[in-house]
């Protein structure tokens, strides 16, 4: 079998050549195919419901499972397409799409995007590896692939990414836990990670074994952002088929507990102090009537399935790391984005093991500013109305097989249209105020 050094030095940048040998569909292809639409929106395939004083209108549609997605300088909107690539939308005035150019085709990117601080450098992840381009935002062009991370093969798949707006040197990194209940979760996995970006060499950084921990025992932390302080939060999806057990008797709290989380992590340059979240021992209370009268529990208590004598509640409450809110059990949340009227907007994957479903929405959660610009909840962890629905799904029953799943979000650069794709419909939306 011949090999053109192009193809050699293709599988070299992604760090597996063993697998392009056998696998040559696997190096990403640059391409240049443009697409024409009208000015007009389009009809969503469901008849979204939205909170009093917005609208939502439908902006593409047709795509393959869009996750993260993302403006660039010059206000063209891309948007990963799992197990397919990189798309960029060129926009009319008005919102909607004029024409699609497809930037990247391969397989293999599935969730996370990033820019630079300066928008020159643009990075995408697939399950194993986070990737950097050289990136011209007047010709949508990409060039000079670069690793900058690997070895993150596992469970969960999506490698959440954020460029530090505060320090721009740095690249967070978001890796889920091995499985449901993940017994090893640790710095290698079930965290939080931050590389110097500008400073990797010819070979990429190891998850498991380079960067620091920003935080672990954060079973998926999908969704990141940074506020205008440079202080990081999260949203982590938590555990399914949870029980409690006590004095022999097994109780099934899954339906309406654990919460999703909202997290604080503070600055990613300034890594001290507790880090771990919890993750596979401690889960925070979200209904408290799930559990035996007798553990008098209320919302945003710790607890552990099976408490003993070493390995309790009271150890929890001292150990970890509390979140600072709650979202309602199942929710999934998977991205997150502050808005300028001081409010964190976050999508709803919804549920997919309840019934009924839940989920499957936008929601915002009211928040104050301080002059710093650090961002913070008005409501805290024992609330369960920190947050209001923006966008939802009009029949839940239809849910997850027929309904808008909410992956990525992100707003215009006048802060005043908030984009949503959804992956099981292939689309992405745009809601806006009335």
């Amino acid at each position: 079998m011949k090999l053109t050094v192009a193809f050699l030095v293709a599988a070299l940048a992604l760090g597996d050549l063993s697998t392009f040998l056998s696998s040559p569909s696997r190096i990403p292809i640059l391409t240049s195919d443009v697409s024409t639409a009208s000015a007009a929106f389009i009809t969503p395939k469901e008849s979204l419901k939205v909170a009093s004083g917005w609208k939502v209108q439908g902006v593409a549609s047709g795509l393959h499972n869009p996750r993260s997605i993302l403006f660039d300088s010059a206000g063209h909107l891309l948007v990963v397409e799992k197990s397919k690539g990189l798309t960029a939308f060129t926009l009319n005035s008005n919102g909607s799409v004029k024409s699609t150019k497809t930037l990247l085709s391969y397989k293999y990117l599935n969730h996370g995007l990033t820019f630079s601080t300066d928008g020159k450098t643009l990075f995408a992840s697939s399950e194993n590896s986070a990737w950097s381009w050289k990136y011209n935002p007047t010709s949508m062009t990409l060039s000079s692939q670069k690793t900058i991370v690997t070895g993150m093969d596992n469970g969960h798949v999506t490698r959440t990414l954020l460029v530090s707006k505060k320090h721009p040197n740095l690249l967070i990194v978001s890796r889920g836990s091995l499985g449901n209940l993940d017994a090893s979760a640790s710095s290698a996995h079930a965290s939080v990670k931050v590389f110097d970006w500008k400073k990797v060499g010819s070979k990429a950084y190891d998850y498991v074994k380079n960067g620091k921990v920003l935080a672990y025992g954060v079973r998926n932390e999908v969704g990141i952002m940074e506020d205008k302080a440079g202080r990081v939060y999260g949203v982590e999806n938590s555990a399914d088929n949870l029980v409690r057990v006590e004095n022999g008797q097994t109780t099934d709290v899954h339906l309406d507990n654990p919460g999703e989380k909202l997290n604080f992590f503070g600055d990613a340059n300034s890594i001290s102090g507790n880090r771990w979240y919890g993750y596979p021992t401690c889960f925070s209370v979200w209904n408290p009537t799930s559990f035996p009268s007798g553990d008098d529990f209320k919302t945003g208590d710790w607890f552990v399935q099976e408490p003993n004598s070493t390995i309790n509640d009271a150890f929890c409450q001292s150990k970890a790391v509390k979140p600072k809110l709650l979202f309602q059990a199942h929710s999934a949340p998977l991205d997150i984005k502050l808005g300028n009227d001081d409010a964190a907007y976050v999508s709803f994957h919804g549920s997919w093991d309840r019934k009924p479903p839940t989920g499957y929405k936008v929601v915002a959660i009211p928040g104050s500013v301080s002059s710093s610009g650090a961002w913070t909840p008005k409501a805290n962890v024992s609330s369960k109305s920190g947050y209001t629905d923006i966008m939802y799904a009009p029949d839940l029953t239809k849910c997850p097989d027929a309904c808008f799943r909410p992956t990525g979000l992100v707003w215009n650069k006048a802060g005043t249209r908030l984009y949503v794709s959804s992956d099981a419909t292939g689309e992405i939306v745009v809601l806006s105020r009335t």
